[in-house]
């Protein structure tokens, strides 16, 4: 319980301390050793994609799921410097599209929903929105561990997300 609570601020420490061109070199590293080593999370990525890739051959299934393990470990260094995202990081590092259709979408008074399928990095969206002066209210799954839920939570609210937990996730919504 603990050791993943110290991996996750260590991984926070080292993000904050690199420059954001070494720390997703660093990540990428990292992420091909978790790659290699853990064959249980290797088994259930690669599983997950046979389900939404049918009929890729091994090979190609072999390399998607190795773009998994880079592509979170990236996402975990924009997470990780989530009490560095301020409008200027956005505006030197992202580009950002589509506002006006939020806006309109907003400007009828009735709040809008935005769905993503868990597919890129949707946190660093709710930090940018947040960032921006938009109320962002986001669902998500609590972690097992409450000390790792509470640290996934604060990365989270330093932009301005209010985290509603899953079970609670359609009355505080319809709220």
């Amino acid at each position: 319980i603990m050791f993943n609570y110290i991996i996750y601020r260590i991984g926070e420490f080292l993000a904050r301390v690199f420059p954001l061109k070494s720390g997703y070199i660093l990540a990428c590293i990292i992420s091909n050793m978790q790659y290699l080593l853990s064959f249980k999370d290797r088994n259930a990525v690669s599983n997950n994609l046979k389900v939404v890739l049918p009929g890729r051959d091994k090979g190609a299934l072999k390399q998607y799921t190795k773009e998994v393990f880079i592509n979170f470990g990236r996402y975990l260094v924009d997470f990780f410097r989530a009490a560095d995202i301020d409008r200027s990081y956005i505006s030197n590092n992202i580009a950002v599209e589509g506002l006006d259709k939020l806006d309109a979408a907003l400007a009828k008074g009735r709040g809008v929903i935005v769905v993503s399928a868990h597919i890129g990095n949707w946190e660093l969206g709710g930090a940018i929105l947040g960032n921006l002066g938009y109320k962002v209210n986001a669902i998500a799954l609590p972690h097992k561990h409450k000390k790792v839920d509470a640290f996934f939570n604060r990365q989270r609210k330093f932009n301005g997300m209010r985290v509603i937990p899953l079970g609670k996730a359609v009355r505080n919504c319809l709220e």
